[in-house]
């Protein structure tokens, strides 16, 4: 699960969010923001063709409900620019717009791009997140402390050609890195074996982690094996209480 953060000094944007990748392994930013009645722009690939549905009732899933339609009166205009803006960037592929009821969220690394999403209604308010990829998500605090100051998870993915071997030839070959105990025994084992033969070893596991004491010795097996790394937390003892 990602971990979302507010941020204040940040020109632009409203959150962080710590992921394993990009949004769709493709874009950098995330805005958002409600409008109500835009879960009526489903069907329609013109501004005017949302006008034509405000009062239409056949098909019956087609039509706008009565009760809906002063909201969307009230928002036609709005609904309709966000409609245009959709339109291009179905055209100029620079962005990708999903719509989960009265909610929109767009996801492009032109966060310039994304601003301009301010302009299509008076009263829209937009949020703006940023992917976190590689910084850390936070801290874990120890009652003792720790034997090492930070700690990577692996992500859980389906292994490809010759990870397990290759990742333990690496931990083995890295003095500064310390697998789990349970993520040793997974490598010890798998190598000796074929991972068709046991679903344990067809898919990495994301309990397990590898401790390290200097950031730069990460990137090494970052550069290798990046695609399976996951969160990152600086390792800390938890403050006497007062």
């Amino acid at each position: 699960m990602a971990l979302l953060k507010s941020v204040k000094d940040v020109p632009g944007i409203d959150f962080y969010e710590y992921r394993d990748n990009v949004y769709y392994n493709k874009y950098q930013y995330r805005a958002r923001f409600k409008l109500e009645g835009v879960r009526y722009t489903w069907y329609n690939k013109t501004p005017e063709d949302l006008e034509k549905r405000l009062y239409k009732t056949k098909p019956a899933y087609y039509g706008v409900r009565d009760e809906d339609r002063p909201t969307v009166i009230a928002n036609l205009e709005t609904l309709k620019n966000f409609i245009t803006w959709r339109n291009k960037r179905k055209t100029d592929k620079k962005a990708n717009v999903r719509v989960e009821f009265n909610t929109v969220a767009v996801f492009s690394s032109d966060l310039t791009l994304l601003k301009t999403l301010e302009s299509l209604g008076p009263d829209l308010v937009v949020d703006y997140t940023e992917a976190q990829t590689s910084n850390y998500v936070g801290v874990k605090t120890f009652a003792k402390e720790p034997k090492h100051k930070y700690r990577v998870y692996l992500k859980s993915k389906a292994v490809q050609n010759n990870l397990i071997k290759d990742l333990k030839e690496l931990i083995d070959r890295s003095p500064n890195l310390y697998p789990c105990a349970s993520l040793d025994y997974w490598l010890q084992v798998g190598s000796h074996q074929s991972i068709v033969n046991s679903w344990r070893f067809r898919y990495t596991c994301s309990t397990h982690f590898i401790d390290y004491d200097d950031e730069s010795t990460l990137s090494y097996l970052a550069l290798m094996h990046g695609d399976y790394l996951g969160k990152r937390y600086k390792l800390e003892k938890r403050p006497d209480p007062v």
